[in-house]
């Protein structure tokens, strides 16, 4: 693993723990280190990994005198430091070497490595120049680790506050510029929200007091009620009797810069009276105490409520009033910590006065500016944004100065973010061009592909069309001499020579029909397959076949049905081609029927005129999965050289093209083991001299 691949590894490490076992195995791996021990320090303690030795005897079991020890190098450091076997008892080392590391060159001791003396022999400054080099990624751990506490403490304090604000008898909201509540306790929740199974009564009340709540506010925040609390009257919810609360809004701006205020409602129906006759009591100079303390109080409210520091100062820049976020960063007291903290904090409020100073020597009322502060507790730099604003008595002289400090680490991390997005979605852009042009060239080279193989199926299917007269021809010439030699014309024949040209015979005229059905799928293709329309009687058709097709019937236990629908007229089409149809369709039924029946009916064309004829048999069925495939070309269901049944697999197709040729079409309906079920529509060819059609666009419903 290389160097920066380690930093890789530690800088994603879930704490330091896992941090301090991923550099002590690079390190034992690197320099062939058998047993050692890596110690670090964090806010939460000392952790530590080991090798080759058992965590509870290193971690747990270092006595007293070996804790002092590392304590001493945690907070010294030191040079690489030999110590003998006395040094670290419970380490079943011989000696001991020390390295210290820092997680940057002016913070304390970050960690120390104990590595056994004879591991390490030559080894001094490449374990020494590992430990510099990759100490910034353990502090970068130690703090992330501290920084995950902190988010835990985060919500358990967010959890305490919602229970605190629930319990509270008073009614407490959080609202927008449009007055729309945020956030509420219980109490505000029974004045100013209806549940769904509320009674007619209890939404009206509700409904008022939400009218008299927003008018208030809208009257608060727009200066009539900018000094101290105002009564404001509401309905009991439950009762329907008149409430009257003391309200105290207070308007701040939230952690995003957007206007928030926040309203606490004090009940005092019980109290109006006295308070009247207080009123009337109390002198002038008593009314002033009293508002004086009203907002006293709600300034504390808003310091208290508002998680960004808050600093208010004088005319000399001496901080005056401060809320305790502030006074974390930029007060030293008793509790600072060490001296690392309290040296911080002074930094922080050097930054911090000589901004305020430059702010007073200017004549703008309000600035904004960024600077980088330390948080003392994890010696974190961070930048923040300093907003200030003066506060100016009768004669236009600043009196004080208000400054919020807004932590800008996530908005600079969001900044960050965008660019690494940016630069991903350019180099995304690039790989979609370069893709791009690699299809445009994939698809070019399968055009080109597409065009050669229809050229080369083009000129096939001419060549074979053209080779009908070659093909036929010879093979004729052989069925006509066998059969002259059978007849005994060119003398006798014994029964061996009789039986072989019986099978010459018979093998002649399966090729012959073999290559007549290649040659027709061959014609088809080409466009060279002629149509000789004229008027046909369907039911002679039928007829003519059936005596053809008694030989393939007899002596076999199969029934064999035909029917003719005495409405059926005689429709325009080609005769030659509807009597093949039926022939492949007729011939395969009674193949693929060893017993049973085998039918055909013909009966007028619902809506047109034309006919529909349905080939039946009780065969061997199709199973479902081979439905689609049997009008394919040189398509055979058993491809195996034992098959029972013979053929090109091109009867199927050849019946499918010459319909759409016809203008008709196909449909099979098949149970596997029950039998197989063709159906034909074939509408009238009332124009003689309509073109040839493709057999391509034949319509096969399965």
């Amino acid at each position: 693993m290389l160097l920066a691949e380690l930093h890789e590894s530690v800088a994603r490490a879930a704490d330091l723990s896992e941090a301090c076992s991923i550099v002590l195995d690079w390190a034992a791996r690197a320099y062939d280190i058998e047993r050692a021990v890596l110690l670090a320090r964090s806010d939460a303690g000392i952790r530590g990994a080991v090798r080759g030795l058992p965590a509870a005897q290193v971690v747990d079991g270092l006595t007293e005198a070996e804790d002092s020890e590392v304590l001493r190098l945690l907070d010294q450091g030191a040079p690489p430091a030999v110590y003998d076997a006395d040094s670290f008892p419970s380490l079943p080392f011989g000696s001991t070497v020390a390295f210290s590391f820092t997680g940057r060159n002016d913070q304390q001791i970050l960690g120390v490595m104990l590595v056994e003396g004879t591991s390490v022999d030559g080894r001094f400054d490449a374990l020494t120049g590992l430990l510099e080099r990759i100490g910034p990624a353990m502090a970068r751990a130690a703090q992330v680790e501290a920084l995950t506490a902190r988010g835990d403490e985060f919500a358990r304090q967010r959890d305490l506050l919602n229970t605190v604000l629930n319990t509270l008898s008073d009614p407490v909201m959080l609202t927008d510029p449009d007055n729309n509540m945020i956030l509420s306790n219980a109490r505000a929740e029974q004045l100013f929200h209806a549940r769904p199974d509320d009674s007619e009564g209890r939404r009206r009340a509700v409904q008022i007091n939400n009218l008299l709540f927003n008018s208030f506010l809208t009257q608060a925040l727009i200066g009539s009620a900018s000094s101290g609390a105002r009564e404001l009257n509401l309905v009991d919810t439950q009762e329907g009797s008149d409430l009257l609360f003391e309200v105290l809004t207070v308007p701040f701006q939230g952690l995003t810069g957007e206007s928030r205020a926040i309203s606490v409602l004090r009940d005092i129906t019980d109290l109006r009276h006295a308070v009247s006759e207080l009123e009337i009591q109390f002198n002038r100079s008593r009314v002033a105490e009293h508002e004086a303390r009203e907002e006293r109080d709600r300034l504390n409210v808003i310091l208290e409520n508002v998680s960004d520091p808050i600093l208010v100062t004088d005319a000399h820049t001496n901080i005056v009033l401060l809320n305790p976020e502030a006074d974390r960063l930029f007060v030293v007291d008793d509790h600072s910590g060490g001296r690392v903290s309290r040296r911080q904090i002074q930094a922080n409020d050097t930054r911090f006065t000589t901004l305020i100073s430059n702010f007073l020597l200017r004549t703008d009322l309000r600035q904004m500016e960024r600077v980088t502060i330390v948080d003392p507790a994890t010696s974190r730099e961070f930048p923040v944004e300093v907003v200030s604003s003066k506060i100016l008595n009768a004669r236009g002289e600043p009196t004080a100065i208000v400054s919020v400090v807004h932590d800008l680490t996530q908005t600079e991390e969001n900044e960050r973010l965008a660019r690494e997005l940016q630069q991903l979605n350019e180099q995304l852009e690039d790989r979609i061009r370069r893709a791009t042009v690699e299809l445009e060239e994939r698809n070019r080279r399968l055009e080109w592909q597409s065009f050669e193989l229809q050229k080369a199926s083009r000129l096939k299917s001419e060549f074979l069309a053209n080779m009908s007269h070659e093909l036929r021809t010879p093979i004729n010439v052989i069925l006509g001499y066998t059969s002259l030699m059978r007849e005994r014309i060119y003398g006798a024949l014994t029964d061996q020579q009789d039986e072989a040209l019986s099978k010459t015979y018979l093998t002649s005229q399966h090729l012959l029909e073999l290559i007549n059905d290649i040659l027709d799928l061959s014609k088809i293709e080409a466009g060279k397959m002629p149509l000789h329309v004229e008027r046909v009687e369907v039911g002679e058709v039928i007829g003519q076949l059936s005596e053809s097709l008694q030989p393939m019937l007899r002596g076999r236990p199969l029934e064999y049905r035909e029917r003719v629908d005495s409405g059926l007229k005689p429709i325009r089409t080609d005769s030659t081609k509807l009597k093949q149809v039926l022939l492949n369709l007729l011939s395969n039924a009674i193949k693929f029927t060893q017993q049973g029946v085998v039918s055909i009916e013909a009966q007028p064309l619902n809506g047109r005129r034309g006919v529909q004829i349905i080939v039946t048999d009780t065969g061997i069925g199709i199973r479902p999965e081979h439905i689609n495939a049997i009008f394919e070309d040189f398509t055979q269901l058993d491809q195996s050289h034992t098959r029972e049944y013979g053929g090109t697999g091109l009867g199927l197709s050849i019946t499918r093209k010459l319909l759409a040729m016809l203008g008709g079409r196909i449909e099979v309906e098949s149970t596997y083991g029950a039998g197989t079920r063709f159906m034909i529509e074939l509408p009238s060819m009332d124009d003689a001299g309509e073109a040839q059609r493709s057999a391509s666009g034949a319509a096969v419903r399965p």
